[in-house]
């Protein structure tokens, strides 16, 4: 498996899903937040870590729009990536 997409940034919302899944979660927009994970795929993960090459992989308060929800409410951000097959 390599990264082929990276740098997506989700809302709180989101991260605990795609974290933890939803038993006992309230969302503030639960169709949106389980359709946009659904879009993203089984093998969407964590990416919080940070390097050199990138600022922290957790923002407290950002107003990026989250890569599945697409909410644009200024708030927390963790960045995840998508996994797949490398290509022969």
């Amino acid at each position: 498996m390599q990264v082929v997409q990276d740098n997506l940034w989700l809302c709180q919302d989101c991260t605990m899903v795609a974290c933890n899944g939803t038993h006992g979660t309230v969302l503030e927009n639960e169709k949106a937040t389980l359709e946009g994970l659904a879009k993203l795929g089984a093998y969407l993960v964590p990416n919080f870590r940070s390097s050199d090459d990138y600022e922290d992989g957790v923002v407290e308060f950002a107003s990026t729009k989250c890569a599945s929800c697409s909410t644009r409410a200024a708030g927390y951000r963790a960045r995840f990536a998508i996994l797949g097959e490398e290509s022969l």
